[in-house]
Order: structure tokens, then C-alpha cells, then sequence
């Protein structure tokens, strides 16, 4: 764990002494592609507690 933690200090010590450019164009590719990986999850789980509900709402139905 130290090593890693030691790398990633180097990463930020090396990425805080670029200009704000640089760093900008860096850093916003891996942001984007981790809100977009999030997006995801989250949509693919909205999506399946939906269809839960519809279910859950359709067989409740079929009961009365």
C-alpha cells in the first residue's frame, strides 16, 4: 500500500507543477470517463428497480 501511495504522491506533486492548461487537459479526460462510467450505473440501476416496480405493480393487479 505504501508504494502506491507513494506513486500517487508523485503523480500529484508532477501534475500540481504544470500549468493550468496542461493540467486541465489531463485531468478532464479521466473525470469525463469516470461521470460517464457513473452515469451508467446509475442509469442500468434506475433502469432495473423500474422494471422491478412495473412488476411488482403488475402482479399486484393480476391479484385483485
Amino acid at each position: 500500500m505504501q508504494a502506491v501511495l507513494s506513486w500517487w504522491d508523485g503523480v500529484e506533486l508532477w501534475l500540481s507543477g504544470l500549468g493550468f492548461v496542461v493540467q486541465t487537459i489531463i485531468v478532464m479526460p479521466v473525470v469525463l470517463l469516470l461521470a460517464y462510467g457513473i452515469a451508467v450505473v446509475i442509469d442500468a440501476l434506475l433502469g432495473n428497480g423500474m422494471r422491478l416496480v412495473r412488476r411488482v405493480r403488475h402482479a399486484d393487479r393480476r391479484q385483485e
